[in-house]
């Protein structure tokens, strides 16, 4: 598809810019900005670079090209991001085409310059075609980067009624920015069809996928009509969840069952598997992540009571399920499943998160026991031998109840420390959870303390990923990682007259605000907590003590206990929004997993699941920057 406008020599010779300098002189204004939005050649990506923003701050992107949500977002290695599938209606409906956001895209002529200044979602393949999935649309499914750069589309489904499970997939390339020509495609197809599975990337390159929900048509008997009339048996079509596991190898591209050295098939052990779970890596023995003895753990989720009684229909919030309170892991080594002895403070569906708290920092800080801030040596102010590996520490949060009638925000927040013997089945690994009301065990840190405005709070179908700030620690300035969640609903209170979604908070600024974990910070002992750079020095490098900081608002609320007196960060979204996604992406140095890192917030809707009154799809993206982000000046 060539576009046949004025502006088409213009957009090719755009797309041949190299020179970042001549960029910031196109934003700067010397030259207009022009553009082909969702064109395929007007693509500049000079090393996906970023115009400079204010940090602590959020503002406008450029609009998606297909408002969506429900669908996937994933981070590719030049740090562009991949969306796939998802609905525009509900649910009700699934979309077959893909976008790209790419911070190097120039804007489409006409259209309004984002605050953001740079970049635009691209719908297009190199060749100028719509980016279309080959195999159909898709919801529910999954989106996992392989290690060559491209990503595979695993699974999902049709529309949240009545459409069966899907055991197609497809593999996004991402050098021509279409699925599946046949140098890439898949076959055969997944052993069991499946949706709402989990898909995690193995360190030997290959993919996990778990549990899920499957299509099955069971006949059940009507109490209501006697043997042999019509109507006395009939057929029905469920959902029930899934034990199975099996793993996706990219070599061969295709589909292989998941076995243990042992010879025996790999699967969840809970009774009847594990549906909407989520999944991180632990580090292994040698406490690093992405080597051959990593731990795959999985936490949440439902499993439904029985076959027969399993969903008829695919939205949340089912009668005939069991939310999991228990956790499991993978031994990538051995190929076994096992249950973990320990339960998390609360079962937790619909986007419970999962964050390894050294995706961003492999290790825990070095202390100085030596020569504490203080002076003084005191394991009750946090002066104890760090544990070793950060790779070890996992925080639970985000999710809801699932209840049939209203659903609730879970308010309890844990955090997992694995800790192996090397010794015994998985090298002696055992688990400790923390949870609930901060303090010290055994002279270890405690979890995860919540000094929000008013009250306890939950995001329900909101994203958390880990993302780069800079801090101090013994008076150097370093750069650790932070959580970062946003949007979601926050509770669902059913008055008298029935369910009614309440998407603003108490006491809050609404589901448009955002909440930064920090690993390092205890309320309780340490200064208040200042969104300044440079300012929130680190005392508690042992990343055993973590506090969730609302920054979406002022804090007068907090004025009894002095929490957050007088600040007033304001980083919050310009639209409250559920089911989107939060996808890490490069700054002005154009590369990933450094300090100057965003984070973009792209799709979602304006309306949780049970209020079908307004269409809930949006376009809407926005760029989050963390307090640090920018480059601090030279005194």
């Amino acid at each position: 598809m060539e576009r046949m406008s004025p502006l088409s020599n213009q957009c090719s010779k755009y797309s041949r810019i190299k020179s970042t300098a001549l960029l910031l002189i196109l934003i700067g204004g010397l030259l207009p900005i022009i553009g082909c939005h969702g064109s395929g050649d007007s693509i500049p990506n000079i090393n996906n670079a970023a115009a400079f923003l204010e940090d602590d701050n959020v503002v406008r992107g450029p609009g998606m090209v297909t408002p969506r949500y429900g669908r996937t977002a994933t981070t590719l290695e030049d740090g562009t991001v991949l969306v796939t599938g998802g609905s525009d209606e509900r649910h009700l409906t699934s979309l077959d085409t893909a976008e790209v956001f790419d911070q190097g895209a120039a804007v489409e002529f006409g259209e309004p310059i984002p605050d953001s200044i740079s970049g635009d979602f691209i719908d297009t393949d190199v060749e100028g075609d719509v980016i279309t999935m080959p195999q159909g649309g898709r919801i529910f499914h999954t989106a996992t980067l392989l290690p060559d750069g491209n990503v595979l589309i695993c699974g999902g489904t049709a529309d949240a009624l009545f459409a069966e499970a899907a055991d197609v997939s497809e593999i996004y390339n991402i050098g021509s920015r279409e699925f599946g020509p046949d140098a890439l495609f898949v076959d055969p197809d997944m052993g069991t069809p499946r949706f709402r599975h989990s898909a995690t990337l193995l360190p030997n390159g290959k993919v996990l996928i778990a549990g899920g929900q499957e299509s099955r048509n069971e006949t059940i008997i009507d109490p209501n009509f006697a043997p042999g009339q019509p109507g006395f048996q009939i057929t029905i079509n469920v959902f029930p969840s899934l034990k199975s596991m099996e793993i996706f190898d990219p070599a061969s591209r295709s589909f292989i069952p998941a076995i243990s050295v042992a010879g025996q098939d790999a699967e969840f052990l809970s009774a009847r598997g594990r549906v909407g779970h989520s999944t991180a890596a632990l580090g292994g023995l040698d406490n690093e992540l992405g080597t051959t003895d990593d731990i795959i753990f999985h936490a949440g989720g439902f499993q439904t009571l029985s076959t027969i009684f399993a969903p008829q229909f695919k939205l949340p919030w089912q009668n005939d399920t069991d939310n999991a309170q228990n956790f499991e892991y993978y031994d990538v080594t051995t190929g076994d499943n096992r249950l973990a002895a320990g339960i998390v403070s609360g079962s937790r569906v619909n986007t419970a998160e999962l964050l390894n708290l050294g995706q961003v920092r492999n290790t825990t800080l070095e202390f100085d026991l030596t020569d504490p801030p203080d002076g003084i040596i005191d394991p009750l102010t946090g002066d104890i031998p760090s544990v070793a590996g950060m790779t070890n520490l996992l925080v639970i949060a985000n999710g809801d109840d699932d209840s049939p009638a209203c659903p609730t925000g879970v308010t309890a927040n844990d955090l997992v420390v694995a800790t192996f013997t090397g010794f015994g089945p998985s090298d002696g690994l055992t688990f400790t959870v923390f949870a609930g009301t901060p303090g010290l065990t055994n002279n270890i840190e405690n979890i995860v303390a919540d000094p929000m405005n008013c009250a306890p709070f939950a995001r329900s179908e909101a994203d958390m990923v880990m993302v780069n700030t800079r801090r101090t620690y013994n008076g150097q300035s370093i750069v650790t990682g932070v959580g970062l969640t946003v949007g979601g609903a926050y509770e669902l209170v059913p008055p008298a007259g029935g369910c009614v979604e309440i998407m603003a908070g108490i006491c809050n600024d609404g589901i448009q605000g955002v909440t930064i974990f920090d690993p390092f910070y205890n309320f309780l002992t340490d200064p208040t907590w200042n969104p300044v750079p440079n300012s929130n020095p680190i005392t508690h490098p042992t990343g055993i003590f973590g506090t969730l900081i609302n920054v979406d608002t002022t804090y007068a609320d907090d004025l009894p206990d002095n929490f957050g007196l007088a600040l007033d960060p304001l980083i919050r979204l310009n639209q409250a929004k559920v089911l989107h996604t939060l996808s890490v992406v490069p700054g002005e140095d154009g590369l990933l997993n450094t300090v100057d890192d965003r984070v973009v917030s792209i799709g979602g809707g304006v309306s949780y699941f049970p209020n079908y009154g307004d269409e809930p799809a949006t376009i809407s993206c926005e760029i989050i920057l963390l307090p640090g982000t920018n480059t601090p000046e030279v005194p």
